[in-house]
This record gives structure tokens, sequence and C-alpha cells, in this order.
């Protein structure tokens, strides 16, 4: 068995201590941009983590991996907020209702960092990290659409391109919404937005494969 030296575990304990200084930076940083807006300044955030411009770059290899590291720790939270609307339980319509009102009150209450999301790239593909949002809700969705949670279940052939559909629709619905919503409340929204996207499932599935699951 192979022992760990003193100094192996000294490296060890700094890296554990430079990783969660760095997550400290990202959680600060996050916060400035609710504060500030999506064009919060690196010396906005680098005051918000009571670091120095330059002492913030020692944790970050640039400006890209901080702004994917921002995105990453985002999507995290906003994937946790959501985590329990995932487990079924009740009709299907209300199922729907809890998982869209959830979603709607996350970006109305971190308006300003969503419209930071909207802009930043995810990782290295150059994907924005609002696209990871949507491909992850819409995940979840499609297997609650295969598994029956919805009312039916779907082949995953017809049930991944309607959620992302689904998504993509409350998403674009969302995003208008928070720069001119035009009088409409967050309930007003989630209304409209479920009963539409109810109405598409219906429509794909059958009206009376849903009734029988307990259709409103």
């Amino acid at each position: 068995m192979t022992e760990t030296s003193p100094t192996d575990g000294r490296a060890l304990r700094w890296a554990g201590h430079r990783e969660a200084r760095r997550l400290e930076i990202v959680d600060a940083a996050v916060a400035a941009i609710a504060e500030h807006g999506p064009d919060v300044t690196t010396e906005q955030i680098a005051a918000g983590a009571g670091v120095s411009r330059p002492g913030l770059y020692r944790h970050f290899e640039g400006r890209d991996d901080l702004q994917s590291a921002i995105a990453a720790r985002s999507v995290e939270r906003l994937v946790h907020e959501l985590e329990p609307v995932w487990r079924p339980q009740g009709r299907p319509f209300d199922m729907l209702a809890r998982a869209l009102r959830a979603h709607l009150r996350w970006l109305s209450d971190n308006a300003n960092v969503y419209r930071y999301l909207k802009r930043t790239s995810f990782g290295t593909g150059g994907e924005s990290a609002t696209t990871n949002v949507r491909a992850t809700v819409a995940e979840h969705v499609a297997g609650m659409l295969i598994d029956g949670s919805l009312g039916a279940e779907i082949e995953p052939a017809t049930a991944h391109p309607l959620a992302f559909g689904l998504i993509g629709m409350v998403d674009s619905a969302a995003a208008h919404w928070l720069d001119a919503p035009h009088g409409a409340s967050l309930d007003q929204l989630v209304t409209q937005l479920t009963e539409s996207c109810w109405a598409v499932i219906r429509a794909t599935v059958g009206t009376a494969r849903l009734d029988a699951a307990g259709s409103p």
C-alpha cells in the first residue's frame, strides 16, 4: 500500500483551499451581477470578493474561465432549486404548473444573472449558458414525458423534440416578459404558459389518454 507523504498531504490541502476560495469568488461574482447587472465590471466583481483585480485572476486562467465558472455555478443553483419539482406528485397538469412556476420564479428573482448568462459562453464549446440551462430542464421534462409522469408514456423519439420545443417556447416568452411584461404578473404568465404547454402535449399525446390520467 502506498502511503501519502507529508508533502502530498500539504499539496492536497492547498488544492482544496484554492478550490474553496475559487468557489467563494464565484459566489461573490454572482452576487455582484445581481447587484450591478449583466454589464458588471471585473473591478466590481473583485471588490465584492474582497480581492484586487490581479488577485482575482490568480484563481482563474482569464476572463473566459471566470465567466464559465459563473455560468456553471448559476446552472448548478437553478438545477438544485428545480430538483423537487421533478418528483411525480399529483395531477400531470398541476405538476407541469409547479415546474413552470419554479422555473419562472427563479428567472424573475435572478433576472440580472439570467441576462448575464445569455451573453456568456459555457465551457469550451461556445454554447451559451442559457442554452445549457434549457437543455438541462428539457432533459428532465423529456424524462417525465417518457415515463408517463405528465399523463401518458411517450416514445423517446417524440418526447425529446416535444420537451425541447416546450422549453424553448417557455424560455423565449420568459425572456421577453422580463424585459417587457406588458402588465402581466408572474401568476398570469405561469397560467398562460401552463395552458399553452398542456395544449401542445394534448395535441401530441391524444386527449383520451390524458383525460384518463386526470387532465383538467
